[in-house]
């Protein structure tokens, strides 16, 4: 995973748009010790995400890009071949839509200069924000064993971003780095337009925390 995510912004929206952060470290800690049974699902299973892509971008919808900018491809062929390099399964629908569900990937990592077990994952971005014609949150998170995840331990796991979060409210030509191995972000509801243009570097230690899950 990328260590360090860079942001700049290009236009900021005129209403909201602002990036929560928060330290992944201390959401890790709480989920083990209210939640045990949903940190070890985690833990030892993984998770997978569930999405519908429509064929085209839909600016309307959280997740945004369709399956042919999202796999950077023009036929559902060369869709399927790019899935099957990621490890995905795919369903067609009869409207051109493409049902995806990820290869297992961990929810939980060690930062091996610390430690320290972090929360890492997209589950409560997926759960708080995959919302459109096509997309259920709460079936955008599954264990990877395909099991529903406890929504209680996730509504926990995102009450306690909010409220230990700061909301970095971006302004032209800002540039914003985060450590990616320690905290997490997310994106406030927006009036568009906003263009924050994101580039990702990796190189640092990061450990999976359990071993019989594939990074």
């Amino acid at each position: 995973p990328p260590s360090h995510l860079f942001f700049y912004c290009e236009r900021p929206a005129a209403d909201g748009g602002a990036t929560p952060i928060t330290l992944s470290g201390p959401i890790a800690e709480e989920l083990e010790a209210k939640f045990p049974e949903f940190w070890n699902t985690v833990s030892t299973k993984g998770v997978r995400y569930v999405r519908v892509l429509p064929e085209e971008d839909d600016p309307t919808s959280a997740i945004g890009r369709g399956w042919k900018s999202t796999f950077q491809v023009s036929s559902k062929q060369d869709a399927e071949e790019k899935m099957t390099e990621m490890g995905m399964e795919w369903e067609w629908m009869a409207n051109g839509n493409c049902k995806t569900i990820s290869r297992i990937l961990p929810a939980v990592k060690t930062d091996q200069r610390s430690g320290k077990k972090m929360f890492f994952n997209q589950v409560i971005a997926a759960y708080k924000g995959w919302r459109d014609s096509r997309n259920d949150p709460n079936k955008a998170v599954i264990d990877g064993e395909g099991n529903p995840l406890d929504t209680k331990a996730i509504e926990f796991a995102a009450d306690l971003m909010d409220q230990n979060s700061a909301a970095f409210k971006w302004e032209a030509r800002d540039v914003l780095i985060i450590d990616n191995l320690t905290a997490l972000h997310s994106r406030q509801p927006f009036t568009p337009p906003r263009r924050i243009l994101a580039s990702l570097a990796k190189s640092l230690p990061f450990a999976n925390n359990e071993g019989s899950i594939a990074g």
